[in-house]
């Protein structure tokens, strides 16, 4: 069976693997001339920049499992403990989350007031089904809206670098949902949750701090799991962007990509942004087309500050911090790199990962260099409250399509492409655009298709 994988990033890379596993003749095209997609992972002056993702939780087992069939299981890294430490920058200064509920409700991240409204969290009835749910109003609903804006807020931008007031709850985190739909709320669910994980695998539950499990990586980076399926993968073409898709009589598709001959195969497997699915489609599934493109996304900046260690004015103690939106600050989080990953810079060296763009301030991504570098080193001393050094080193990476945004109608959006696809048989849908944004749900969708596509039948 022949397949064609349109798109070389890790939702691209990881479903052609599987598809080979299975027996197939998988051709994996891509319009960049490299594979990997967001995930780059470089190496220069002795740092290590990743320009995309910073890493996996290993508490994801699609990830994990994919490097130890890859025969890299050994190298995979966990970040060191001092990426426990999480911080918020709050009314003026960073203050550290707590990691449990006791250091919660004696810390100073919300008010009494707060703090009183979110106790009651068990005591809330669970939402009857109906129209879509933004993570904001599920939020303010169970736990109040001084938490939803304090700690779900800048949750939310951390992982879409979005707006929490837009985006579906069941598709940005339908593991939320799933909480107060089997247990009747987020406390209990999480208590059944850390005590099923501690019973069967002994894992690292999550708490308020952040999401459960280790953030992991390897050496060389995330790099090393692309540049590794890449090399596994017995036809891989790059620097071809897809112009054409044609149904074969008979069945099947034809594929035309720039600079090479038609690509004809028995099926197709779409693991690149939604519009340019949509622009392929959009010729006979006009509906299909219409609900991808319906799919946003966020703008984002990421920049890599390294300086001297000594000249910094406090340890990076932790894994780095985020940013309420209330707070009306520029960057949307400081990741404290190489405490978490410290090979990622030279001895005697720092280097903080800036995020700066997404839904707050898209328009930073139009400064030049200097300027958006002199931005950056003055919002670092408003958060830090002292002078910061400049960088001796710096990269900034911009990404105008950076992340897709999951807003309310997501689901219907995404129900209303595969609908319109049904009826032509051997196109599946794939990628970061419609099925999860992090690395590990990539490489689970590639994982779900398999079986449908070996199988000729619905995705």
């Amino acid at each position: 069976m022949k397949v064609t994988v349109i798109g070389a990033g890790i939702s691209g890379l990881a479903t052609a693997y599987r598809l080979l596993e299975a027996g197939a003749e998988p051709i994996l095209v891509e319009a960049e001339p490299r594979v990997g997609g967001k995930i780059f992972s470089e190496a220069a002056d002795g740092f290590l920049i990743e320009h995309g993702p910073n890493g996996v939780l290993d508490s994801r087992p699609a990830f994990t499992q994919l490097a130890r069939d890859l025969g890299m299981g050994e190298r995979l890294m966990p970040a060191s403990d001092a990426a426990h430490h999480r911080y918020l920058y709050l009314r003026g200064q960073l203050r550290a989350l707590p990691g449990g509920p006791k250091d919660f409700f004696l810390g100073d991240i919300l008010s009494w007031r707060g703090k009183a409204r979110m106790a009651l969290e068990p005591f809330i009835p669970g939402r009857r089904r109906g129209p879509d749910e933004s993570v904001f109003d599920f939020a303010s609903r169970r736990v109040g809206v001084e938490a939803a804006r304090t700690l779900i807020d800048p949750m939310v931008t951390g992982v879409f670098a979005g707006d929490a007031q837009r985006l579906s709850l069941p598709a940005a985190f339908p593991r939320l949902r799933k909480l107060e739909d089997e247990h009747g709320g987020l406390v209990r669910g999480m208590v059944a949750t850390m005590r099923a994980r501690r019973k069967e695998q002994g894992a690292k539950a999550g708490g308020p701090a952040g999401p459960g499990g280790t953030l992991t990586s390897f050496p060389g980076g995330l790099s090393e799991m692309t540049a590794t399926l890449a090399d596994r993968l017995p036809d891989v073409r790059t620097g071809a962007p897809v112009s054409g898709l044609q149904a074969r009589e008979g069945g099947g598709w034809r594929v035309t990509a720039a600079g090479m001959d038609p690509i004809d195969s028995d099926a197709v497997v779409f693991a690149a942004p939604t519009p340019v699915i949509a622009q392929l489609v959009g010729g006979f599934a006009p509906k299909a087309a219409e609900a991808l493109n319906g799919i946003r996304y966020s703008p984002a900046a990421v920049i890599a500050y390294g300086v001297k260690a000594d000249q910094l004015p406090r340890p990076l103690d932790g894994f780095g911090f985020l940013v309420p939106s209330f707070e009306h600050r520029k960057v949307l989080g400081v990741l404290w790199t190489s405490s978490i990953f410290a090979h990622r810079a030279p001895a005697g060296h720092a280097m903080l990962r800036i995020i700066v763009g997404g839904a707050r301030s898209p328009e930073l991504l139009g400064l030049d260099d200097a300027s958006l570098l002199a931005v950056i080193k003055s919002e670092l001393e408003i958060t830090f409250g002292a002078a910061m050094p400049d960088p001796v080193f710096s990269r900034i990476i911009r990404w105008p399509a950076g992340i897709p945004q999951y807003e309310l109608g997501h689901l219907a959006r995404r129900e209303a492409a595969e609908r319109a696809l049904r009826p032509y048989k051997g196109l599946y849908l794939g990628g970061n655009g419609l099925y999860g944004v992090s690395v590990a749900e990539c490489i689970a969708r590639g994982d779900a298709l398999v079986g449908p596509v070996m199988r000729g039948e619905p995705g």
